[in-house]
């Protein structure tokens, strides 16, 4: 697995980078000929750029890769120079050659090696980023939109044609359960409550938690009458039982009127349901 990642950087890697290393693994040699311009062979230690350069975007395989090929080619030209072509312009002993292919060796896998820390510690930077946008924009006990991310969709929603409507969901006998039973068993409520919510999902809806034990359901598109059964439908769904206590709903529902605001559209919804709650509860109101 990690191979196959190693060779999809490969093939991202930008096409002038990886012919700047094809010549300059070949240029030395190149240079190394032209012994009229007195080339020293010290300039094989610029096969430590290609080295470098694998190394940084492939890491330690990509480095042990780049030194390989870099060292083979090097290796054999000095072979092939000094052995079989008896050339004078190789005046340099063996121990040079073999220091170079040692340091460009030692290179790559340091600087491999270091890229892929650098690259472990970026991910695990990205993913702990992640998870703060995540707690930024979500509440962290039902996974649901919080209040700020809520409001935000409300009122980008706010700015277009489509009709919208508000749903204020607020539990009846809530705090019975976490004074009888605990915040555990109330915690299991509000996460079994917002998974209701979640599974009669409409097209046209978008949930999100206020806090404690108030929902809030945003429907676009849709009229009174459809509002109306929707929060019927979710008003059924959240009859529950814990223990010996019933668990209920009171739903406020709120139509946006021109000139509403994200605030005032949400206060309405909430004197709606407010006005169930002094009526009996349990029931939808608008």
């Amino acid at each position: 697995m990690l191979f196959s990642v190693k060779l999809e950087t490969f093939r991202k890697m930008p096409k002038i980078i990886l012919v700047l290393c094809m010549v300059l693994t070949v240029i030395p040699g190149f240079l190394a000929r032209l012994d009229m311009f007195y080339i020293d062979d010290m300039v094989w230690f610029l096969l430590l750029i290609p080295c470098f350069i694998f190394s940084y975007y492939l890491g330690f395989v990509g480095g042990l890769f780049a030194a390989l090929t870099v060292n083979i080619y090097h290796l054999f030209w000095f072979i092939y120079e000094k052995y079989l072509r008896m050339a004078e312009l190789v005046n340099q002993e063996l121990s040079l050659h073999v220091g170079v292919a040692i340091v460009t060796f030692l290179c790559a896998i340091g600087v491999g090696l270091l890229s892929e820390k650098l690259t472990e510690k970026q991910m695990q930077l990205h993913s702990l980023n992640q998870k703060l946008k995540h707690l930024a924009l979500y509440d962290s006990l039902t996974s649901l939109p919080n209040r700020h991310n809520f409001m935000e969709k409300l009122s980008r929603t706010l700015q277009g044609s489509q009709p919208v409507s508000l749903l204020f969901v607020d539990l009846d006998g809530f705090k019975k359960v976490n004074d009888t039973y605990g915040h555990e068993e109330g915690d299991h409520i509000l996460i079994e409550v917002a998974n209701k919510l979640k599974h009669c999902f409409h097209d046209s809806m978008f949930v999100g938690r206020l806090g404690g034990d108030e929902f809030i359901v945003m429907l676009v598109g849709v009229d009174q009458e459809t509002s109306i059964d929707i929060a019927t439908e979710i008003l059924k769904k959240l009859q529950m039982k814990v223990h010996d206590l019933n668990i209920s709903a009171s739903i406020g529902i709120a139509l946006a009127k021109p000139g509403d605001t994200p605030s005032s559209l949400l206060k309405s919804a909430d004197t709606a349901m407010y006005h169930v709650k002094s009526t009996g509860k349990n029931a939808v109101g608008s």
